[in-house]
């Protein structure tokens, strides 16, 4: 993918959300998904709905149920190796509390080695091991593998950033994450901050996410206070003081992002040489603790926007215990829509397999996950396949329209609210026009 562009171009956002090619979402996520920074575990006690590593329940015995984690590990791009290792952890906590419906599960992985043909390759082994759903899963090329389950009827999961045009629509696609609705949490946060002078950036390849945010903003009452147009940000690491320098002109005094870490962490060193007042708005897992670094000081109190809470909160207390149950590498951010994502996957899918009255197939899971209420409370907000967000024909499966708040503070990520402050957006994106 080129993402080269003149410094300091500009563009005005007129075209409504259009998800038909994955590149135009898939910057947002490369970092988000995963990358190299601490865990932020918390000592804060365990949630009373959730499980701990220790459990009375019997040990799991009979046929495993099998599962695929697929994501990209041996790229030439972005790789996710933060997804595997939640797999793992998740396999480990579901039989130390009990299996699924007292059976064990078994979770395989594949890498789709960033490639279309590496994707469809690891559905087929899917599909030959006899999967019950491909879980937790992402890549920049999922209709790839959505195409080849959808054909041998295996869902496809509990995706956190579902980026396709058939991912967002089959009825064997079932993501649980929100990732369109991140610039809309954006501009919604920022009015409620009451800022009076909102510009925003957006990276090369994600224009689309500009769109639904001018309606947020219109819907607020608050289109005097957006510029219409928006600074264009590279894809590339470079010295973006151009950027900077047209994001602050005229007495701005909020800025909302779609950005993606690597960049983001080049842009913040033009950001502290500038010493803005600034505020800053960001997306989970890219404005984090890597790409704050070079402007730290400045950027406390600046908002980020999300899926997930933050992994602090306690409802995480049993994923971090699984991540230590493993030894899982350290030098992964499991603090991020890849780990989180993948973690709230499995316990969907173990909380869908045990609802099932019969045998636990591909075509049963798929039956039930349909139907009923996924209630994971404090991970997601419940949500139903039973309520297709039909105002978005394009987001068809997107259930979940929600998003969560946390900030910067001293360098770190920190929730801001409550730990089960869900958010649900949708009403402030307006039905796109045939």
């Amino acid at each position: 993918m080129t993402l080269a562009s003149p410094a300091g171009r500009i563009r005005r956002g007129r075209r409504l959300l259009s998800l038909g090619a994955a590149t135009a979402a898939a910057l947002l996520v490369v970092s988000a998904c995963g990358g190299s920074s601490d865990d932020g575990g918390g000592d804060e006690s365990p949630s009373p709905t959730a499980t701990t590593q220790t459990s009375t329940a019997e040990p799991p015995s009979g046929e495993p149920i099998r599962t695929m984690t697929i994501t990209d590990i041996n790229s030439a791009g972005a790789v996710y190796p933060n997804i595997h290792i939640t797999a793992d952890a998740s396999q480990e906590w579901i039989n130390a509390n009990g299996g699924i419906a007292g059976r064990p599960i078994e979770v395989l992985k594949c890498d789709s080695q960033g490639t279309a043909d590496g994707a469809a390759n690891c559905a087929r082994e899917a599909v030959a091991a006899g999967v019950v759903a491909v879980v937790g899963s992402f890549n920049f090329s999922p209709d790839a593998m959505v195409e080849v389950l959808e054909a041998a009827g295996i869902p496809y999961f509990g995706q956190c950033c579902a980026l396709g045009a058939k991912e967002n629509t089959s009825e064997w696609s079932f993501p649980l994450g929100s990732v369109q609705m991140y610039g809309v949490g954006e501009i919604k946060k920022a009015v409620e901050d009451g800022c009076q002078n909102i510009k925003g950036m957006v990276i090369e390849g994600a224009e689309s996410f500009w769109p639904p945010m001018l309606e947020a903003a219109a819907r607020l009452g608050a289109s005097d206070r957006l510029d219409p147009d928006y600074v264009v940000q590279p894809g590339t690491v470079q010295d973006q003081s151009a950027q900077v320098a047209e994001l602050l002109a005229g007495g701005t005094d909020c800025v909302v992002s779609v950005t993606s870490e690597t960049p983001l962490t080049a842009f913040m060193v033009a950001w502290e040489a500038a010493q803005p007042s600034a505020k800053f708005y960001g997306p989970q897992g890219n404005l984090n603790k890597v790409s704050a670094a070079p402007a730290a000081e400045i950027l406390d109190g600046s908002v980020v926007v999300g899926i997930y809470p933050d992994i602090a909160c306690p409802v995480w207390d049993p994923y971090r215990a699984s991540l230590e149950a493993i030894n899982a590498d350290p030098a992964q951010d499991y603090n991020s829509l890849g780990g989180l994502g993948t973690w709230t996957a499995y316990m969907a899918f173990k909380q869908v397999a045990e609802r099932i009255d019969g045998e636990i197939t591909a075509a049963s899971f798929q039956e039930q996950a349909n139907t009923g209420v996924i209630d994971l409370p404090g991970m997601i907000p419940a949500v139903s396949f039973e309520d297709e967000w039909t105002q978005y024909p394009a987001l068809l499966r997107m259930v979940n329209q929600s998003v969560v708040y946390s900030q910067i503070e001293n360098g770190d990520v920190v929730p801001l609210g409550g730990c089960e402050d869900f958010d649900d957006v949708s009403t402030l994106v307006e039905e796109p026009s045939s």
